[in-house]
């Protein structure tokens, strides 16, 4: 009878294990490794509020991105707090400071360049 109860536990333990989730690409990444990441796509985000530019909201799609990917809970705060800080701190600049076209090709190559790191690390085994 107790080789069954074995049986049965090892087979549990089994069954658990096959159905855990397996943890995602993000979930070792620390803030170190998204900053340079979030920190163009929040400003391209910035830029397109400021300037009325749609579908540029690149720091908002990337931190729901970073938790689909598996982030902790944490990181996924901590990455909001600092989108919030760049654009809490650059709330009072004036559109005609931001909405130049010097600026604005800049901020794409930043956020170009910021989605193919994201790209690698989402690619990386974790």
């Amino acid at each position: 009878m107790d080789h069954v109860r074995a049986g049965c536990a090892v087979l549990v333990g089994v069954l658990l294990t096959g159905c855990s989730p397996q943890p995602g690409p993000a979930a070792k990444l620390t803030m170190a490794d998204i900053a340079p990441i979030l920190t163009p796509l929040t400003y391209r985000e910035v830029l397109g509020e400021k300037c009325n530019e749609p579908n540029m909201a690149a720091g908002t799609a990337f931190i729901a991105d970073l938790k689909a990917a598996g982030a902790a809970d944490t990181l996924v705060r901590q990455a909001a707090a600092e989108a919030d800080r760049i654009a809490t701190a650059e709330r009072e600049t004036l559109p005609e400071y931001v909405c130049t076209a010097e600026l604005y090709e800049s901020t794409e190559k930043n956020a170009a360049s910021a989605h193919k790191a994201w790209a690698e690390l989402r690619a990386r085994k974790p």
